[in-house]
Parts: C-alpha cells; structure tokens; sequence
C-alpha cells in the first residue's frame, strides 16, 4: 500500500479540482460534463467501479521522467456470467505518461508485477502501463473463493472490463505483453478479444496442450550443455541422498504446513535441472557445487535456482496452489523424464493433489488447444520472443508469421534471459522496427537498455521500496 503521506496528496487534489471525486460524472462516467482536460488523477476516480490511490515515489527512487504512479482496484463480479454471485477488487498498478501515448498492458498471469518500472514494449513505444494483479491470485478475490471461476475465460473477462474502463482516457495504441504464463495470456487477450489491442508481445510463452503434455518427455536431453546436465543429476542425486539436511534447512526459513517439509523439498530438488535451465543457462554451468560440496553449499545452489521455498505455506497461499489448480482445471503441466532419481524418490512426482487449494478439477485441454490453432493460422499482430535453451520452449505454439507476425529465438536463450534486447541484432531491429510500427511511430534508432529484470518473472525488487511505503512491487 501507499503510504498515508501520498494518500493525503491524492484526496487533497481530487478535493480541490473536483469536489468529491465518486460524484464526478462526464464521458469517463454518465456523461454529463466533460472531464477530458482534467488532471487524470481526477479522470481515473471518475471511472465507475474503481478507487484509485496515486503513489508519490520517495527521494531516493529512480522513477522514470514524465510519469506519474497510480494505484487502482476494479470492482469486478466474481461471475461475469452471473453478476449477482459476488464482486471483489482487483488491483492494477498504472504508470502514466499521456493520455495520447499507447497504452501497454503487463500481465504475469500470477500477482501484479513490473508496477514501478517499464517494460521492454513499453519502453519501445513510449507509453502508459498497467501491470494487472490476476483474479484471486495475492490480494486480488472475494473472502471465500469460488476456484470453479479461476479459469481462463473469467480472467479474460477482468481484462476486458478494464481495458473497456480505461479506453474513454487513453486513446493511443494498446498492446499486451507478458512473459511465460503471462506471455500465454497476453496471445489469450488477443485470440478472444481482437478489437481491445492493436498488438501484443509474447516472452517465452509455452501453451501446454495436455496434463501431462509428453512434448516435455526429453527436453532435459535436447537443450544446454552435456557437461553441465551430467553434473546437475549427480547433485540432484547427492541432495535426495542428504534429504535430511536439505529440508532442514528449508525449515529455517519458510512454513510447509500445507505440502509438508519433505514432499515440497523432493519436488524441488527433481525440478533443479529444469529450474537452472530456466532461470540461469549455461554461463552458470561452472557454478554447479560438486558433489562433495558441504549441506549448506548444496542447499544454497538449490534455493539459489528454484528451492523449496516455491512450495512453502506462503508461496502456496499466494499463487503457488491457484497456479497448480489452473494447471489441472484446464492450462496443463509438461512431464520430462527423472529415472535417474526414481529409486531415491518418496513420492510421485506427477501428483499435485497436496497443492492444490480445492478438490482436483475435471482437465479440459480445449482452451489451450484453441489458441494453439489460432496461431498456427497466421494471426496478425502477434510477436513472439523464445528462448533456443528455454526448456519451457517443448511447448511454444508455432505462429504462423504470413500475416505480419514474428516468430523470434533468442540462441541459447534460458526462459529468464530472453528478450528483444537479447536477440540477434538483425532480429532485435526487426522486433523494434515492427512494433513502432504497430504503435504508429516514427522508426528512429533503437536505444534498447537490458531490463532490469525477466519479463518472465514479476518484475524488478528495488529495495529502497519499503513495504510500508508502497504495495509490493
């Protein structure tokens, strides 16, 4: 949350040029006065359904020049198809520029990330931003949920509604962007909503067509380094042979109430050649301990490239089980081989019934299968950046690109360092050509600089953000 400092400056302004800001009528509201000259503090208040807050960043925060920072929650039925059911908020952290700049939406697919800082199209095009919380994901749902309406087709709703909300304020180009699940969700946006964007820029975004989808069954043996895969499943090996001290030292940081200590650790440990593949890639390959390595340096490496902690209590509460019900309700899960670890395993790897938050779904693969088609069949305004060494990459769409489209890989590219920035450079231009292009901008010399962060992860963690004086970002 903002702090009570920023909070003061935002009544005060919308008290002072508007009277009271939920009485505010005009085309952003009925229509009966016209609030296109307003400051956009007053304009976004003005919206139906939507309490908004602006952040002032503190002294020591690089914000970017020109903007101003908002927060937003949207009323939204828990039931597009039946608004009685219920509502609950949804939040939606706004970066604003000008009203006439397009406009880029930033979805992880999990709780709201890049909220203070501008991603890669969004830098490219000059433009606002929103980053969206998904539904019931973090603090976005109602006190009881109903997890039949975590599905898809409702998340699509949300976002349709507010981009339908904001569309009377901006009236430049709108594009969508996300990477891994929020990469799917982006092309998702576009498949079952074309008129709400002009665009949209996918990052290693896998559309998984089955639970399991056997596609995955060998992309541990077909991407990386021979040398550095060796290496990995002998310490995977080594930790479930030291399993003892590796959930001990799970235990002193995190809470495993729901999945337990021992069953969160396992998974952990038979994803460690998938998770390193994914977040760190071959650079890193002369960082794997050997396996005389101590408890700690084993434990350390392990919750370095993707530990325990993604099972913890906290983790699970947040996003971790809605992720997991999601994978079973209709987005499916890849399944890759792990023989090598079998006779040292204490549960299957392929039950995810401890994680989930609710009884196991019926699988419906028909959506994901779907939009797979759809982008086969050459769809316009589509771009794509993979990763050549992404193990994620078994499960990319193939996009037919004869419609203007881009189908780009980044060589030996992990699922965390893929972007336009990293392609090759003919291909890096092409990317940036394409969308200032889209956007309806001049084409002038890129000045790409290499974000701060994946776009497949939530975003960049300032630390000279206190949690006290901002929401998360």
């Amino acid at each position: 949350m903002k702090s009570s400092s920023s909070t003061a400056v935002s009544v005060a302004l919308v008290l002072v040029l508007a009277g009271c800001g939920d009485n505010l009528a005009g085309p952003d509201a009925s229509g009966d006065a016209d609030l296109s000259n307003a400051d956009i503090l007053v304009r976004l208040d003005a919206r139906p359904g939507v309490r908004v807050e602006e952040w002032v960043p503190p002294m020591n925060f690089p914000a970017e020049p020109g903007y101003r920072y908002f927060d937003l929650w949207f009323t939204q039925p828990v039931d597009h198809d039946n608004p009685a059911a219920g509502t609950f908020e949804q939040y939606v952290a706004l970066m604003h520029r000008d009203p006439t700049a397009p406009l880029v939406v930033y979805t992880s697919g999990y709780d709201a990330g890049w909220t203070v800082f501008l991603t890669e199209p969004a830098q490219i095009v000059e433009g606002n931003q929103i980053s969206l919380e998904y539904r019931f994901y973090a603090d976005s749902h109602p006190p009881t949920v109903d997890w039949t309406k975590l599905t898809v087709e409702q998340a699509q709703a949300d976002e349709h509604a507010i981009l339908a909300s904001l569309g009377t304020i901006y009236s430049g180009k709108k594009f969508e962007t996300g990477g891994s699940k929020g990469g799917e969700n982006a092309m998702e946006h576009m498949f079952r909503y074309p008129g709400d964007l002009d665009g949209v820029v996918a990052y290693v975004a896998p559309v998984i067509t089955d639970n399991p989808d056997l596609r995955y069954a060998t992309v541990l043996d077909d991407i990386g380094v021979p040398a550095c895969r060796t290496a990995l499943r002998a310490l995977q090996r080594e930790m479930l042979m030291r399993r003892t001290a590796m959930e001990t030292r799970a235990m002193a940081t995190d809470d495993y109430t729901i999945a337990g200590v021992a069953h969160a650790t396992e998974t952990a440990i038979v994803e460690l050649e998938f998770s390193f593949w994914m977040t760190r890639g071959e650079t890193q390959c002369g960082m794997v301990p050997a396996t005389t390595a101590t408890d700690n340096a084993l434990y350390k490496f392990l919750d370095d490239t993707g530990g325990p902690s993604g099972y913890s209590d906290e983790e699970l509460r947040t996003s971790g089980s809605h992720y997991i019900y999601q994978d079973q309700l209709e987005l499916g899960y890849p399944i890759w081989q792990h023989a090598h670890l079998d006779d040292l395993m204490q549960f299957s790897y392929e039950d995810w019934s401890v994680y989930l938050p609710a009884a196991p779904p019926t699988y419906d693969p028909s959506g994901p299968r779907a939009l797979a088609a759809w982008l086969a069949g050459a769809p316009t305004r589509v771009m794509h950046i993979g990763g050549e060494w992404d193990p994620w990459g078994a499960g990319y769409s193939a996009i037919g690109t004869s419609n203007g489209s881009l189908d780009l890989s980044v060589p030996h590219g992990s699922h965390w360092s893929s972007g336009i920035y990293s392609l090759r450079p003919a291909d890096r231009e092409l990317a940036y050509t394409k969308l200032r292009t889209w956007a309806e901008l001049p084409v002038v010399a890129p000045a790409l600089r290499q974000p701060t962060a994946s776009m497949a992860t939530r975003g960049p963690r300032d630390p000279r953000l206190a949690r006290s004086t901002r929401r998360d970002p």
